[in-house]
C-alpha cells in the first residue's frame, strides 16, 4: 500500500475516531463484526470478529428484529449503495442511539453494511421534557465512504474549510466548491460571531446554539459542537452543525401557548404580569383597567358558545384598535380583558383624565352592534380602574383594586367605569367576610325565619288567611342584620342557593306542625323564591321531594316568582312552573308592575295571584300615576280570576284607598310585623 493511500487511511480512521459516534462493518452473510471504531470498543469492548447481534445486544441470540434490514428473507439481496436510518435504544447500556446503514462491498468483495451510530439520548431526555413528540434530534451519519456525519465540516488551523460532507451544502445552499476555503465565521450569522469567535477557541466544544447564515441570507438557528485535532501534524477542527427549526418553532408554538389567549391571541394574565413586574419603575402613572361585558352568559346562554366566541374576539379586536400601540390589552378568561394603558402623566388629575378618555372611548366601541352569525347583538361593559405609579402597590393588589372597581362599576348600572377608591376596597372586603360569616350561618342553621301576616277583607271584616316567610339573621357578632344587606350578597355569592333550600325546608316543616293547629291549619305560607334557585335544572325536584318528605297539602305552599325571571328563558320558565302547578303549588308573580310585565306570559301561566309593589303603594293616597297602575293591576287580576294581594299597606288611609278601588288582599305593617311562629 503507498504512502499516500497509508495516508488516506489514517486519515479517514482519524475522522471515524473523533466523531464520537460508533462506527463499525458487519458481514451481511455471517453477521460478524468486521471493523470497529475506538468509541465502539470503548462502549462494548473489542467485538471485532464477534457476531454483532450477540456482542451488541444482550441476550440475543438470533438477527435483531428491529434491524432494518431484516424484513427480507435474505440480507444478501440488499443492492450495494442502500442506505437505512433507524434509531434504537441499546439493550446493554439502555442509551439512545441514532444510526445510519449503508450496504457496502468490503475489502475482499463480501457484501458488508457500514453502521454508524450518534448517542442521543441528552437529545431524548430533552425531547420527552419539552414534547411528547419532536423532530429527530440529528440526522444521520453518511456511509464510511463519505468519511463524514451529517453536516460536518472540516477547518484548517486557520478555520478554513477544508472539506464537507455532501448534506452541509445543502444546509448552507452552497455547492461543496463555494465552501471550499472559507472562513469558518462567514457560516454564522452577525448576531452570533462574537459569541461563535470566543467558543472555538476552545479545542473540545461541548454542544452550544447559534444563528447561522445561508448563501441567500436566511438565518437558522443551530446546536454546534467542535473538537480540535492533529492530523498528518496539521491542526484542524472538526464542526458538527445540526439545524433546530423545527425544534425552534415548536419551543415557539408552546411559548404562544403559555403565554397567550388561544381564541383571541391576545396576552393572557400571566404575560400581562410579566410586562408590569419588566416595567415596576415608571415615573409617570399608569392605569390597569378591568373590563368585564354585561350580560355576556345571555348570549352563550340563548345563542351557543359558538356565537360567544365570535363576540370575544370582535371585542379584542375593538379594544385593541381603541388604545395606542404603547398600551397593552390581554383576556384574563372568559369575558374579561385587561388593558395596561401608560399616560406619560406625572400629574394624577391628568393621568385621570387621560384614562378616562380611554375608557369611554373603549365603553363607547363596545356599544356598537355586533352583527355577529346573522345577529344583532347590542352590548356594554362595566370598567374598573387602578391608578398607580413605579410599585406603589404589588401586581396581586393592582388586580384586586381594579377587580374591585370594576364590580362597583356593574353595582352603579353597568356601562360605565370607576377608580379604585380604598373606602370601596374596605367595604369589598367587609362584604368578603359577611359572605363568610353568612356561609357559617347557613352551615349552622342559625338564621330563622320570621312570618307577617296576610290579610282578606271579606263579609265586611278582615280575616287571617295566612302568612309570608321572611328570613332574619341575628348575627352574634353585629346583631341583626338587615334582609337588604344579606340577600345581595347571598345572590352574588352563589350562598342563595343552599339558603333558598333551607327556607323551603323550614316553610314546610310549618306547614306539617300548624296542621295540627285548629287556628291555623288552613293557613298558607308565601315564601319567596330567588332566580338563581329557580334556574337550577333540579329545582322541581327538590320542590317535589320536599313536599313529598313532609307529606304537606301543596296548595298551601304559595312560591312567589319574581317577573325577572321569565325575561332569559320564558318558554324554559313556563314549562317549569307548568311542572310546579302540577305537583299542586300555589303560585304568585311578586313585585308585580316593577319588571318585565306582560299580558302574553299572564294568559299562559297557571298563576293564583299577583302581587303589587309596595312602591307603588308608599304614595297611593297623592299621587294619581299610582292609582292609575293600582288600578289597572287590580282590573288585570280580576278579568284573569287571579288574587290581588298589595304589600306594604301601613296607614289606615292606603288601606282604605285600597278598599275602596276593590283589593281585598292586603299585607304590611298596619296588620302586623314579622315576627316569630310562636307569636303567631
Amino acid at each position: 500500500m503507498s504512502s499516500i493511500l497509508i495516508q488516506q487511511f489514517d486519515f479517514m480512521e482519524t475522522i471515524v475516531n473523533s466523531t464520537g459516534a460508533l462506527v463499525y462493518v458487519i458481514d451481511l452473510s455471517t453477521y460478524t463484526v468486521l471493523y470497529a471504531n475506538d468509541r465502539c470498543i470503548e462502549e462494548f469492548g473489542n467485538i471485532v470478529g464477534n457476531i454483532c447481534y450477540r456482542s451488541l445486544q444482550k441476550n440475543q441470540y438470533s438477527p435483531c428484529n428491529f434491524c432494518p434490514i431484516q424484513p427480507l428473507e435474505d440480507p444478501l439481496v440488499h443492492p450495494v449503495g442502500t442506505i437505512y436510518e433507524w434509531e434504537n435504544q441499546n439493550s446493554i447500556n439502555n442509551r439512545y442511539y441514532l444510526f445510519n446503514d449503508r450496504i457496502i462491498r468490503w475489502k475482499n468483495g463480501q457484501l458488508a453494511k457500514v453502521q454508524v451510530g450518534i448517542d442521543i439520548t441528552k437529545q431524548k431526555k430533552l425531547e420527552q421534557d419539552i414534547i411528547s413528540e419532536r423532530d429527530e434530534s440529528i440526522r444521520a451519519f453518511e456511509a464510511l465512504s463519505d468519511s463524514t456525519i451529517e453536516g460536518l465540516i472540516i477547518y484548517d488551523e486557520s478555520k478554513r474549510c477544508i472539506r464537507v460532507n455532501k448534506v452541509a451544502p445543502a444546509l448552507f445552499g452552497y455547492s461543496s466548491e463555494e465552501m471550499i476555503g472559507r472562513d469558518a465565521l462567514d457560516f454564522i450569522a452577525p448576531e452570533s460571531k462574537e459569541f461563535v469567535r470566543t467558543a472555538i477557541q476552545n479545542d473540545d466544544q461541548e454542544p452550544y446554539e447559534a444563528h447561522m447564515i445561508r448563501k441567500n441570507g436566511t438565518i437558522f438557528p443551530a446546536i454546534l459542537r467542535g473538537r480540535n485535532l492533529v492530523l498528518n501534524g496539521k491542526n484542524i477542527r472538526v464542526s458538527a452543525v445540526m439545524d433546530i427549526s423545527d425544534i425552534k418553532q415548536k419551543e415557539k408554538e408552546i411559548l404562544k401557548l403559555a403565554l397567550y389567549d388561544n381564541l383571541t391571541e391576545l396576552p393572557n394574565q400571566l404575560l400581562l404580569r410579566e410586562y408590569l413586574q419588566r416595567n415596576d419603575k415608571n415615573d409617570h402613572y399608569r392605569g390597569l383597567l378591568f373590563i368585564d361585558l354585561d350580560h355576556f352568559k345571555t348570549i352563550n346562554d340563548t345563542k351557543g358558545h359558538g356565537a360567544g366566541d365570535l363576540v370575544l374576539i370582535e371585542t379584542a379586536k375593538r379594544i385593541r384598535e381603541t388604545i395606542r400601540q404603547s398600551d397593552t390589552v390581554s383576556r384574563s378568561g372568559g369575558d374579561e380583558f385587561i388593558v395596561l394603558i401608560n399616560t406619560c402623566e406625572t400629574d394624577k388629575e391628568r393621568a385621570i383624565d387621560h384614562i378616562s378618555a380611554v375608557a369611554k372611548k373603549i365603553l363607547a366601541e363596545l356599544q356598537k352592534p355586533y352583527l355577529i352569525m346573522e345577529y344583532d347583538f347590542r352590548l356594554s361593559a362595566s370598567i374598573g380602574i387602578a391608578l398607580f405609579m413605579n410599585n406603589e402597590y404589588s401586581i396581586d393588589d393592582l388586580f384586586k383594586y381594579a377587580d374591585s372597581a370594576m364590580y362597583n362599576a356593574k353595582a352603579n348600572g353597568r356601562n360605565t367605569f370607576n377608580f379604585f377608591d380604598p373606602k370601596l376596597q374596605q367595604m369589598m372586603e367587609i362584604k368578603a367576610l359577611m359572605v363568610e360569616r353568612l356561609r357559617k350561618a347557613i352551615e349552622n342553621h342559625s338564621l330563622m325565619l320570621y312570618y307577617q301576616p296576610q290579610i282578606i277583607f271579606a263579609n265586611d271584616r278582615l280575616q287571617f288567611i295566612g302568612v309570608e316567610a321572611l328570613i332574619r339573621w341575628n348575627d352574634s357578632e353585629h346583631g341583626m342584620i338587615s334582609p337588604g344587606n344579606f340577600i345581595p350578597i347571598a345572590e352574588e355569592s352563589g350562598l342563595i342557593i343552599p339558603l333558598g333550600e333551607w327556607v323551603l325546608q323550614e316553610v314546610t316543616r310549618q306547614l306539617k306542625e300548624w296542621e295540627s293547629d285548629v287556628s291555623k291549619k288552613d293557613w298558607r305560607i308565601s315564601v319567596n323564591v330567588s332566580y338563581k334557585q329557580f334556574e337550577k335544572d333540579d329545582f322541581v325536584p327538590i320542590m317535589e321531594s320536599i313536599i313529598h318528605k313532609y307529606d304537606i297539602k301543596p296548595g298551601k305552599l304559595r312560591l312567589e316568582l319574581t317577573e325577572s325571571l321569565l325575561v332569559k328563558n320564558m318558554q324554559e320558565a313556563l314549562n317549569k312552573i307548568n311542572h310546579l302547578k302540577a305537583l299542586g303549588l300555589s303560585l304568585s308573580i311578586d313585585d308585580f308592575g316593577t319588571g318585565y310585565s306582560s299580558l302574553s306570559y299572564l294568559k299562559q301561566l297557571p298563576i293564583d295571584e299577583l302581587k303589587i309593589d309596595q312602591s307603588f303603594i308608599r304614595d297611593l293616597t297623592n299621587d294619581s300615576n299610582d292609582v292609575i297602575i293600582v288600578e289597572t293591576i287590580l282590573s288585570i287580576g280580576q278579568k284573569f280570576g287571579l288574587e290581588v294581594i298589595a304589600e306594604g299597606v301601613e296607614t289606615e288611609e292606603q288601606y282604605e284607598k285600597l278598599v275602596s278601588m276593590g283589593c281585598k288582599h292586603f299585607q304590611g305593617y298596619l296588620f302586623g310585623r314579622p315576627v316569630q311562629p310562636s307569636y303567631l
